[in-house]
């Protein structure tokens, strides 16, 4: 018996069967994204620029491998999925703006000649070794084509018909008829679906139009049976424009295909992954770091579930004790403002988490903050699973977080309004031996105000006045030095250039820093305000965290 006669008994035998270490392998088995051909608006639902259209893509696939891949027309369960992803650059970040869409069943193939190999033609209803088939981007909006992501294990390919969207009808079919396994799912309903905007990749106006943005779209194929090492030429991305012409959007594609994850198209962004051993699909990551300004990096993540069936329920990033943490931001893919992740610092990591709006297959959520702490590679990033096994409780992928905390906050200052600021500046922003560029630089003053530093090799803390504490310990003359002051420019900033002696004796040495403004009225004796406490880590092989 051939590899595709087996298939389908091997899938139907599985559908009810627990899974574990991806059951249903075929041996030889291998589909390629080999083109997409273009990205089109259909329908539409409210007014532009405040409505949304659906939108489709058309691609071709190609088989490279040793076996045919079954194309069944469902509601055989031996057939492929194709699933669109819309996604935009802007302001530093890149977002999926499509929805979780449906995804389109596959029917049949042409077998064509491709660039996978040579072709000798086929079945119609699989795509043949050395063969290609096309679907248009028209097809990706038909409803009598399309079903809910929800309803295939994008880690085994595997979809169940009984009691499925087909099966169901929309209207639903009598209650006898829904888990029948027979399709009722007609033309004449997916027509009237057609015509409106309802399951199709839905896209809205307002995520169209942002100036400056650059556009992407991600095509793939999923199919069952394929080994996740032969999956990694399944999906890629291409860029495309699209401006509103009064009734519809003209739409240009961009470039050329570029296999893999769209995260790849991230300016700037570093992209690794990990899969959750060979119990469940493949997650990336994507991060891009930016700073420091005022002492602050600013951390970007994308992370991208390609087929990890199990989901993503927190997203774990180790950072150094006593970092500061501030602006933790979140993004999905749904216009539902009252499910974000919640986000938190819990002992040594940042942590964002739900209770019920996991990642699930074909998404891209978001995650930033920002921090004091540098940023340092490789990190174990810890994706844990949202639903229950098999497989780990966790997936680790190597990437960048901040645990390079060289400077670190001592504790707030004081002041008659808002305590100044404290951080260190320079190329590298750390006190490295050599490093001439190093100096700290004190915000929130009054303009042309006079502003100096206390500096103390020895730690501790001292009650200055009510509210005002000086992060250091020692006393004048007896290890508080004071430099002398500098002017606050316009903008209230107080530059100290503190270059680094190259001097192996200092190495591993740190100092503690406050600066100190005079202000008339201010919090301490009414005449000066206090910035934080800032503690100088000095070295080139000072350890990354505290």
């Amino acid at each position: 018996m051939t590899h595709s006669r087996l298939r389908p008994f091997l899938v139907l035998s599985l559908l009810a069967a627990p899974v574990a270490a991806q059951p249903n392998v075929v041996p030889g088995l291998d589909l390629a994204l080999e083109a997409t051909i273009g990205i089109n608006d259909y329908v539409r639902s409210g007014v532009f620029p405040n409505g949304a259209s659906a939108w489709g893509a058309g691609t071709t696939c190609c088989n490279p491998g040793t076996v045919g891949v079954p194309f069944q027309a469902a509601m055989d369960p031996d057939h492929g999925f194709i699933h669109l992803i819309v996604a935009r650059e802007s302001g530093g970040r890149l977002v999926q703006i499509s929805d979780w869409s449906y995804v389109k069943h596959t029917f049949g193939s042409s077998n064509d000649p491709s660039s996978c190999g040579s072709c000798f033609g086929g079945p119609f209803a699989e795509v043949a070794v050395g063969c290609n088939d096309t679907y248009s981007n028209g097809q990706f909006v038909d409803h009598y084509l399309l079903g809910p992501p929800g309803e295939v294990n994008p880690w085994t390919g595997i979809w169940n018909p009984v009691c499925s969207h087909f099966d169901k009808g929309e209207p639903l079919a009598p209650l006898a008829q829904q888990c029948d396994g027979v399709r009722s799912l007609t033309t004449s309903q997916a027509s009237a679906l057609n015509a409106g905007l309802n399951h199709q990749m839905r896209v809205h106006d307002v995520d169209l139009t942002v100036a400056g943005a650059t556009y992407w779209w991600q095509a793939g194929y999923l199919v069952p049976g394929e080994a996740e090492a032969n999956r990694g030429n399944n999906i890629g991305s291409r860029g495309f424009s699209a401006t509103w012409n009064g009734s519809s959007y003209s739409v240009t594609s961009l470039g050329t295909l570029l296999s893999g994850s769209v995260l790849q198209r991230w300016t700037g962004a570093s992209v690794s992954s990990n899969t959750n051993g060979t119990d469940d699909g493949r997650l990336f990551v994507a991060v891009k770091v930016t700073g420091p300004t005022n002492g602050l990096y600013h951390y970007e993540y994308a992370v991208h579930n390609r087929d990890n069936n199990r989901g993503t329920g927190a997203f774990r990033i180790p950072i150094c004790p006593g970092a500061q943490v501030s602006n933790l931001g979140f993004h999905d893919v749904d216009q539902d403002a009252g499910n974000p992740w919640a986000a938190s610092v819990v002992g040594s990591e940042i942590v964002y988490s739900t209770a019920g709006n996991p990642l699930r297959w074909n998404s891209i959520f978001n995650f930033w903050f920002d921090c004091d702490a540098a940023p340092v590679g490789s990190a174990a990033l810890d994706l844990d699973a949202f639903d229950p096994g098999p497989g780990a409780a966790s997936v680790a992928v190597t990437s960048t977080a901040p645990l390079g905390l060289y400077n670190v906050n001592l504790g707030p200052g004081c002041g008659n309004q808002a305590a100044p600021s404290l951080y260190a500046t320079g190329t590298p922003a750390r006190a490295t031996l050599g490093n001439a560029s190093f100096g700290l630089q004190s915000g929130g003053n009054a303009s042309g105000g006079a502003v100096f530093l206390v500096a103390s090799a020895f730690d501790g803390t001292q009650a200055v006045g009510p509210g005002c504490t000086l992060h250091m310990a020692g006393g004048f003359g007896t290890g508080l030095l004071v430099l002398p002051p500098v002017t606050a420019n316009a903008s209230g900033l107080a530059s100290f250039p503190l270059p680094v002696p190259n001097q192996p004796a200092i190495e591993g040495a740190h100092l503690n820093f406050q600066a100190v403004e005079i202000q008339a009225g201010g919090a301490l004796l009414g005449q000066f305000d206090l910035s934080s406490g800032l503690r100088v880590r000095i070295g080139n092989a000072v350890s990354d965290c505290p």
